[in-house]
């Protein structure tokens, strides 16, 4: 298993934090202690094992302080080369694991569990923390998880027999570590060896420091009046030269913010004497091209085009009529041309041959025989018709007539109404009405320019005039030179970067508070020389009291740490396992001991009857307990232990390694051995190392630090 990123919401002292890891070895470093390396520890292994539906009070103790909501997680690694996205939110008690590949998720934090066991060998934090977290300052120990490691090592390896054994063992070890820490935790009547050495360490320093003190007190403070004296006298002269210079960059600065002003101002007054300038033209332009319409105003155009209009729909309409009643004339022309009959019994004669025949009749019906009467009947029924005929003859003529008179009153209008519309266009000077329409167009398109240049022009005016304008435009490039002359060649030269001119502020303040310091101390020094009341033979017999309580303290310190170790890891597995798992782990833990200590202790024993560790030293000639050898010794045997663990317990799931600051009492040639092994280690691990030192920035792979971006190599 491998990580890839990290990112922590509201938890503890990250706001919102985010940090990538690669393969490898990974550094993760802070300029100094209190920067988050715990806190960025504490949230790999929240990421990875907690319940976000914890009500536990440590669990919401990782919310940042202050804040009302609880902390949020998001952890992205792979394994196998899949890669998985696991995601808490400790507010709303929500978790989700995503394969990113693969497109699964899981989304019941007891589902999410099984699967990290799968995927890291474990779902115990204690587990993990116990075997594969490393801390500089529990190097030699394993607080919890005695339950998760007996049951990992029992899944590697068979159960073994004599479980009382390991009872019996622990209780005596438990026993041993008591006695020495008698009268640590409450005042006792015997206090252990522990207690007592410290107490008498205690007293002892305690005389020490008064000695050591009133001794050397008259001569310090001598040596440190000098010192200070020293001190004062550059600290004066470096702050007098760093305010000069202070003082002429704030100086050179207003000069350059003021030109800086003045110039803007100077371009947008220009711009807006251009602007102006460009209405100007733009104004002229249109009063000469409305000048060459020939139009007046617009009110002539409105009613040129309306008369205009008018004469038009008059002929229009007239014409219209006018065809109508052609049309009409030609057929009443055409209908009296086909009524020869009815025209010629219509006439005069055919009334009058009517009117005869009528008249024959009835003379005859009188004189002769009656046959005579039925032309009385004949010529009354031709008069009927004649006079019939007559009339409609004479209402056809008239309407004829009606119509010729009216064509001939619509023609003399249209000449009128032509005539008119000329005389209108010869006022405007055209000849036709599509050149009248044209001139119109031109007018109206620069009647708009104008206005809407009029309109541009008062609007960049503002009430004002171009010679204010102009006026003001000069001003200020008079003002301009006169700032530009202010800033001399000298304050050119002297000329500090942004960054500069900050970094000299805090140095003018540092020294005004180093110059304020040291005056003060000058003062205390020499107000505070004594006497002294004891001698420096008192003082270097303490100093070697002192010397001789601290290594027996060491060492009993050192037995008790084994002790623990040695109680730490049997109540974690029963003794069946670590009977069977013995061979396997003693030899890990010689295999990586020996290469910590560059080959100087190559073999390691585990002593069953009593649990305690042995190392066989080339030097003594004979075998000896870790707290017998140096600090750094017992460090070295505490880490082969841990990776031994790991290596057993979690086999082919390789989960991180996470060390915080676990080799600083490792000398450099050890240091270099070891780092070339975690080196070959990272191969198979992914390994991340706690650190404020750059010690490691050589090895690694990825460094990620801490307020600031990672960087990677």
């Amino acid at each position: 298993m491998r990580l890839r990123r990290i990112r922590l919401t509201n938890f503890k002292r990250f706001a919102d934090f985010e940090a990538q890891f690669s393969p490898g070895i990974n550094v993760v470093k802070g300029p100094r202690n209190e920067m988050g390396k715990s806190t960025l520890l504490e949230g790999i292994i929240v990421a990875l094992f907690r319940d976000p539906k914890s009500a536990a009070r440590e669990v919401k103790a990782y919310a940042s302080w202050g804040s009302m909501d609880q902390f949020r997680t998001s952890l992205e690694f792979e394994h196998d080369g899949n890669g998985y996205l696991l995601d808490k939110d400790f507010d709303r008690g929500t978790v989700k694991l995503t394969g990113i590949d693969s497109g699964e998720e899981i989304h019941t934090f007891k589902e999410v569990a099984e699967r990290m066991d799968e995927l890291v060998g474990t779902k115990s934090d204690k587990l993990f923390v116990c075997s594969c977290c490393i801390r500089q300052s529990q190097v030699a120990e394993i607080s919890e998880g005695e339950k998760e490691i007996g049951e990992s090592l029992e899944e590697v390896v068979t159960g073994g027999r004599e479980s009382t054994l390991a009872s019996k063992v622990i209780q005596k070890l438990e026993s041993k570590i008591s006695d020495m820490r008698k009268g640590l935790d409450k005042p006792a009547r015997n206090p252990g060896t522990i207690a007592t050495l410290r107490n008498r360490l205690q007293d002892a320093s305690l005389r020490y420091e008064q000695v050591r003190e009133e001794v050397s007190r008259v001569e310090a403070q001598k040596l440190e009046l000098v010192e200070v004296t020293g001190q004062l006298g550059q600290v004066k002269d470096e702050h007098e030269k760093c305010r000069a210079l202070l003082e002429k960059n704030l100086k050179r600065q207003e000069i350059e913010a003021e030109i800086e002003r003045l110039s803007k101002e100077y371009e947008r007054v220009q711009g807006v004497l251009d602007r102006i300038r460009k209405h100007e033209d733009d104004l002229k332009k249109a009063e000469e091209a409305l000048a060459a319409t020939g139009f007046e105003d617009k009110q002539q155009v409105v009613e040129l085009r309306r008369k205009l209009d008018d004469a038009r729909r008059q002929r229009e309409d007239i014409g219209r009529d006018m065809a109508e009643r052609e049309a009409e004339l030609a057929a009443a022309r055409e209908r009296q041309s086909r009524s020869g009959l009815i025209g010629f019994v219509g006439s005069g004669k055919g009334i009058a041959a009517a009117a005869a025949i009528l008249a024959g009749g009835m003379v005859g019906g009188l004189l002769g025989p009656v046959y005579l009467i039925g032309l009385t009947v004949v010529g009354a029924v031709l008069l009927v018709v004649s006079l019939r005929a007559r009339i409609s003859l004479i209402r056809d003529r008239a309407g004829i007539s009606g119509i010729e008179e009216r064509v001939r009153s619509m023609k003399e209008s249209l000449g009128k109404l032509g005539r008119e519309e000329q005389e209108l266009l010869a006022k405007s000077g055209c000849s036709t009405g599509a050149e009248f329409d044209e001139k119109e167009k031109s007018f109206r398109h620069w009647l708009e320019k104008k206005g809407e240049a009029r309109y541009r022009l008062d609007e960049a005016l503002v009430g004002r005039t171009a010679e204010d304008i102009e006026k003001r435009r000069l001003g200020l490039a008079r003002d301009l030179a006169v700032e530009e002359q202010k800033l001399t060649d000298d304050m050119k030269q002297t000329r500090v970067s942004p960054e500069q001119f900050m970094e000299l502020e805090e140095r003018v303040r540092s020294l005004e508070a180093s110059r304020a310091e040291l005056e003060d101390r000058r003062r205390k020094v020499m107000a505070t020389i004594d006497a002294a009341n004891h001698d420096a033979e008192e003082q270097t017999r303490l100093e070697e009291e002192i010397e001789g309580l601290r290594e027996a303290l060491g060492r009993q310190e050192k037995k008790a740490m084994i002790y623990e170790l040695a109680g730490d890891i049997i109540s974690r597995a029963r003794l069946d396992v670590l009977s069977s798992a013995d061979e396997a782990l003693q030899g890990e833990i010689q295999r990586c001991f020996s290469l910590f200590t560059n080959g100087k202790y190559q073999r390691v024993s585990v002593n069953k009857e009593d649990l305690e560790f042995w190392v066989y030293s080339d030097e003594k000639g004979d075998w000896a307990t870790p707290s017998e050898l140096s600090g750094g010794v017992i460090d070295e045997f505490s880490l082969a232990f841990r990776l031994a663990l790991a290596r057993l317990i979690f086999s082919d799931k390789k989960p991180p390694l996470i060390l915080d600051d676990p080799f600083v009492n490792f000398d450099p040639e050890r240091l270099t051995s070891t780092l070339d092994f975690f080196r070959t280690l990272a191969e198979e691990y992914q390994i991340v190392i706690f650190t404020l030192s750059d010690d490691y920035d050589a090895v690694a792979d990825n460094i990620v630090l801490l307020n600031r971006e990672e960087r990677l190599l």
